[in-house]
């Protein structure tokens, strides 16, 4: 600004934007949950609002992404546990049959009552 010329009050900054400080992204959601919607004129406003936005889905798409990666490995666990658990009846099972049909050949009669000891 020379002497004796007026800047008219604004035009400098308004031309020459420094960095502006970004509102953190939950201030979006109070701007929009707000009684009265908010009139926006200045591109920097709607640059700055539109950057609020992108950020809030971001953060949410974050959240989701960290809860889908905690349910998959969750699944992971539980068919990996299920897997062992089936197997684990097989062995079972086969140990019955094989227990059962030794049982047969012996020859003892036994209609599945213990003997008492007294």
């Amino acid at each position: 600004m020379t002497k004796g010329t007026q800047e008219p009050a604004g035009t400098r900054a308004e031309q020459n934007p420094g960095p502006r400080a970004t509102p953190p992204p939950g201030a979006a959601a109070q701007a929009m949950g707000a009684q009265q919607p908010r009139v926006v004129s200045r591109p920097e406003d709607v640059a700055g609002l539109v950057l609020m936005q992108i950020d809030l889905v971001n953060a949410r798409k974050d959240d989701l992404t960290i809860a889908i990666k905690g349910l998959s490995d969750l699944t992971r666990q539980l068919v990996r546990a299920y897997g062992e658990n089936m197997q684990t009846i097989e062995q079972l099972q086969s140990k019955v049959k094989k227990a059962g049909t030794s049982e047969r050949s012996s020859g003892s009669p036994s209609n599945g009552k213990r003997k008492s000891s007294r």
